[in-house]
């Protein structure tokens, strides 16, 4: 995401400032998170392990998302529509992803192994589908976070992003025949029933939790 964007998002924003943790700046602009600076968020293993469990789920979000706007027009039964919808949550994700890495800083996992089952990929449809299974996942996988998250930023942040991500499996939902809409209170997972859910995308997410310490990975 160019600077220039990034700038028009923030100077749209509403600020959450904070002065105690180092002069963090959260500033969200049509549900994106557009920037963050200061020192990083996560307070103990249990956060950072959490916090590096969305940041490979984010990751697998940009891959996808930028591989479907790669091969758009070839996609068929049915042909896929909207693709500013797609152009703009991908948007969305690169701008949690920056979020997360500013936050874990040396702690950011890298090297992660991605793949998209050739399933997920085959027709129109089977992408409306693999964008409903990946989305709720990462809806739950967030309003988890906010009951474990030890940090009442991160809480925050969690939260936010969660709410975000509920826009994307609303237009999953609705475009794979749907109602696009999630339950009145929707279910969350743990970071562990999390990285389970994502272990045929990323492999190797649950041993990266592990060796971060994560107890209940």
């Amino acid at each position: 995401m160019s600077e220039t964007i990034i700038e028009q998002r923030v100077n749209r924003a509403q600020f959450l400032r904070n002065s105690a943790k180092g002069g963090i700046a959260l500033a969200v602009g049509g549900g994106v998170l557009a920037s963050v600076q200061g020192v990083a968020l996560a307070s103990g293993v249990s956060d950072n392990s959490t916090l590096q469990a969305a940041y490979a789920a984010e990751t697998l979000a940009v891959h996808v998302y930028k591989t479907v706007l790669a091969n758009f027009n070839k996609f068929s039964h049915p042909k896929l529509m909207n693709i500013d919808y797609f152009q703009k949550a991908l948007i969305d994700e690169q701008a949690h992803l920056a979020f997360l890495g500013n936050a874990l800083g040396s702690k950011a996992p890298s090297g992660l192994t991605l793949q998209i089952p050739p399933s997920a990929v085959k027709s129109g449809q089977a992408v409306l589908n693999f964008g409903v299974a990946l989305e709720t996942a990462f809806v739950e996988t967030y309003l988890g976070a906010v009951e474990t998250l030890s940090s009442a930023d991160l809480k925050l942040v969690a939260a936010k992003v969660g709410a975000n991500e509920a826009t994307h499996f609303s237009f999953f939902d609705a475009a794979a025949g749907g109602h696009g809409v999630l339950p009145p209170l929707p279910s969350t997972v743990t970071v562990a029933q999390a990285a389970s859910t994502l272990t045929p995308y990323i492999p190797n997410l649950t041993a990266r939790l592990e060796a971060a310490g994560f107890p209940n990975a």
